[in-house]
């Protein structure tokens, strides 16, 4: 049987659907694992002391503290239970915005 021209097959929108719910996963973990990250940016300019200030001490990770280095008698500290904790919260909150977009969006 011949289809019209354009039209498109049955298989193709039985695929098409099939990967619609791991692409709406996917678009609401890939959001606030981005979000996570780029707070982890963030935080080391907001933990940072001013670059003029007389200890300077250098800080990042968001929620947890993960490095830390500077002061006047000189320390480096990296945690990294701290993170792996990041890690943790950041895949748990991205998995919950997936599944919630994957829920909520139709």
């Amino acid at each position: 049987m011949l289809e019209p021209l354009g039209a498109r097959s049955l298989i193709w929108n039985v695929r098409r659907h099939e990967h619609a719910r791991v692409k709406r996963f996917a678009r609401g973990f890939l959001l606030v694992l981005l979000a996570f990250g780029a707070a982890n940016i963030i935080s080391y300019y907001v933990r940072t002391d001013m670059p003029g200030a007389a200890d300077a001490i250098r800080r990042a990770g968001f929620p947890f503290l993960v490095w830390e280095e500077g002061s006047f008698a000189y320390r480096y500290h990296f945690s990294h239970a701290a993170l792996w904790g990041n890690i943790t919260v950041a895949v748990c909150l991205s998995t919950a915005a997936g599944v919630l977009v994957w829920r909520v969006t139709r």
